[in-house]
């Protein structure tokens, strides 16, 4: 390998953050030439040694003695030896982002929404040592693109991440702040990276007209009975798994109403159910049921006697009253048996409580 007498980034463009020249094979006397706007980054084995700033520098042993250490270390220090050198850019950069993110699930039915945003950041490199172990050694980037593709991936990633720590109330009431608070996030994040993020500018967050409904003084339950109306039909038609039910799986929007659905079956589901029990058996059946579901017996009320000393109630058919002892009158027949439906009727009644037969 030929020894290189000088290296110089002579041909950085305006969009370029970075350079690498790989595998160079240098001698005490060689020139590195570092332009006003630049750093010069040795590097090797994936770590930054010694950092050049502008100016015409000829190496020697004293100038870069992070790397001689490491030489010496290795055992493989001579007059001429191996390296690679990074330049880094020290210019302010611009990087744009856009894209969709998911709000944090909000009330009871767990809404999220989707969020669009787009803006920019202005950005510089701020640590040009970290920033080469970060990007070159960390990360395997060789070029300017690579560093610039990373850098809007990492800014879109730190976006989605944050806004799904915020719920929509959250978002629509206080864009501003949470927009600001994701700006907070990213700079500390990337000052780990060597960056220094100078502004990150929102241009635009997208907010759907349903999140915002959903947020407003309608409230949840009022937007879930809206939804439950306008969507009834599809409704009905998803359950077979038609077109309707293609098309509610094409976003929050259209599931909402679903989410919705099921969220009032499980309210539904979860209230007490109400219940009579037989007075025969004991058996529990739901409230309207008029015949006892394991004995037959009739779950109409029962008539009542009244004590004649102490006028507690008691159920008809009782010779003492419970509460007293007083012997009690019985009517001359509780009950009259329905001959078409055989429901019990309480005495003296003229047509059968449950199909209008009359009684004899």
């Amino acid at each position: 390998m030929p020894v290189i007498e000088k290296v110089a980034w002579d041909y950085a463009g305006a969009e370029d953050i970075a350079y690498r020249f790989p595998n160079l094979s240098l001698k005490y006397g060689s020139q590195v030439i570092v332009k006003e706007n630049q750093w010069a980054v040795f590097f090797r084995d994936g770590k930054a040694y010694d950092v050049f700033g502008p100016g015409r520098h000829t190496i020697t042993s004293n100038n870069i003695p992070l790397l001689t250490a490491a030489l010496k270390a290795l055992r493989i220090i001579g007059d001429i030896f191996d390296c690679e050198v990074v330049f880094v850019s020290n210019s302010q950069f611009r990087a744009n982002f856009g894209g969709t993110a998911y709000s944090a699930p909000s009330g009871d039915i767990k809404y999220q929404a989707e969020l669009g945003f787009f803006g920019y950041m202005l950005y510089k490199v701020e640590d040009p040592k970290l920033f080469v172990v970060e990007f070159f050694g960390n990360r395997g980037a060789s070029s300017s693109r690579d560093v610039e593709n990373y850098i809007r991936g990492f800014i879109n990633e730190r976006i989605i991440n944050e806004f799904g720590n915020h719920d929509i109330f959250t978002v629509v009431k206080n864009v501003d702040a949470t927009t600001d608070k994701v700006t907070l996030k990213i700079s500390d994040e990337a000052a780990r990276v060597g960056l220094k993020v100078i502004d990150c500018v929102f241009e635009g967050v997208k907010i759907p007209e349903e999140a915002r409904r959903f947020a407003s003084g309608m409230g949840a339950q009022a937007m879930m009975m809206q939804y439950m109306k306008e969507t009834a039909t599809e409704l009905k038609g998803s359950e077979g798994g038609g077109a309707a039910a293609a098309g509610l799986g094409a976003g929050m929007g259209l599931t909402m109403p679903y989410m919705m659905a099921q969220q009032m079956q499980q309210a539904q589901a979860g209230q007490p159910q109400q219940l009579i029990i037989c007075q025969s058996c004991g058996a529990k059946n739901p409230v309207g049921t008029k015949f006892c579901g394991n004995c037959g017996a009739s779950l109409a009320p029962q008539a009542k006697v009244v004590c004649p000393k102490c006028k507690a109630e008691n159920p008809a058919g009782t010779k003492f009253c419970g509460n007293c002892g007083t012997p009690l009158a019985q009517p001359a027949a509780s009950e009259i048996t329905c001959p078409k439906c055989n429901a019990k009727n309480p005495a003296g009644t003229k047509f059968c409580g449950n199909c209008g037969e009359k009684l004899s």
